[in-house]
């Protein structure tokens, strides 16, 4: 089947429907005992570039920091930025960073002698004020936050002179500007330190400065309520903060299921915190091949699968455009591609099929 872009069409070998266009060295001892010398291997490097848009204007963002490691640029007038001697990497962390906008992050690859190109978006942070008493009411009816006044401390320990300056945003993940923000990806780090995949049902931020513009932290609670957990059933839901130094949602304390169908819990100090429910059942893997209309394989494709709690993202397609992703069993989802080097995507317009926990979907032709 055909997916049309402007400028290409990609075939994708799969029962699917019409695509529309979107936009070290060892060391050791020689045979007679004598020490070898230890070699390094060279690290390889690679350039990172992208384009940073406001999530509602679809705009170029100017002046957002974008950092790898330790490496950080700004992005020009038109929101474009660009990363030279990167260190090549299966999985690393970018993080964004925007005065009123809340922060963000994508985990992706870095491929060395191939475009390595991201498109992320920032969103404005939905309120802030400088003092949290007269927004409490406002919060907590709107977004689900509750900010106690008097419990801020700054890096010291210190109750900080003048004002807090609180800021908060609240995103419905069933959304698709929802999954489209959500900071890294739909996995985190347990009580037991085990990585497992999950559905989230939504996420919030609760950012605290002194009026200086330095970062606070609390000595007692913040109550957060997700008012559209969609789908969600269970009695109670782990809560997971964001770590954007390490890049994964770390598990810590839960939010129980109230009679109106919201969740509500306590989360110990600022941050960007989600609703998240760990995915028990092994996933399923899905594979397919993807090729251009001449029948040529369209190798190293990002691939994005997407459902309606979660999505599961395949950094490349390989040399003979074989894509194969793991996805939350049982339900359908839909697939799009981004071509790094022409720097355009496209998506299926229908959903693929759902498939089974532990189960394969080999889509290729033999």
């Amino acid at each position: 089947m055909n997916l049309y872009t402007k400028t290409k069409v990609i075939s994708i070998i799969a029962a699917a429907a019409i695509l529309t266009g979107c936009g070290g060295g060892g060391g050791g001892e020689t045979a007679t005992g004598t020490p070898t010398a230890q070699v390094s291997k060279p690290v390889a490097k690679a350039v990172q570039e992208g384009q940073v848009k406001d999530s509602a204007t679809g705009q170029g963002l100017a002046d957002v920091e974008v950092s790898i490691g330790g490496a950080t640029v700004t992005t020009d007038d038109q929101g474009f930025y660009k990363l030279t001697d990167v260190a090549v990497s299966d999985e690393t962390t970018v993080t964004f960073k925007q005065e009123g906008y809340y922060e963000n992050s994508e985990i992706i690859a870095i491929k060395s002698g191939t475009p390595n190109f991201l498109e992320c978006r920032l969103d404005k942070y939905d309120d802030q004020h400088s003092d949290s008493a007269d927004n409490e009411k406002l919060w907590s009816f709107y977004f689900g936050i509750e900010v106690p006044g008097g419990i801020y401390t700054d890096s010291q320990g210190n109750n900080p002179d003048g004002n807090a300056v609180a800021s908060v945003a609240y995103e419905n993940v069933s959304t698709e500007k929802g999954r489209d923000l959500f900071p890294g990806a739909f996995e985190g780090r347990d009580r037991n330190g085990v990585i497992v995949p999950f559905v989230s049902y939504g996420f919030m931020v609760v950012d605290l400065e002194d009026e200086n513009g330095n970062a606070l932290s609390t000595t007692g609670d913040m109550t957060l309520t997700f008012h559209s957990a969609e789908g969600a059933t269970a009695e109670s839901i782990p809560l997971w903060y964001y770590d954007y130094d390490q890049g994964v949602w770390i598990e810590e304390g839960y939010a129980t299921r109230l009679g109106d169908g919201k969740y509500e819990g306590a989360i110990s100090h600022p941050g960007t915190w989600s609703l998240s429910q760990p995915v028990e059942k092994a996933l399923g893997t899905y594979i397919d091949r993807i090729t251009y209309e001449d029948g040529t394989p369209a190798a190293n494709l990002r691939v994005r699968v997407e459902g309606k709690n979660w999505v599961r993202t395949d950094l490349t397609t390989d040399a003979n455009g074989v894509l194969e992703i793991e996805v939350i069993p049982g339900e359908a989802f839909s697939l799009e591609v981004y071509n790094y080097e022409d720097r355009y995507g496209a998506e299926f317009d229908g959903m693929m099929p759902a498939v089974a926990s532990g189960e394969t979907s080999d889509n290729i032709e033999q």
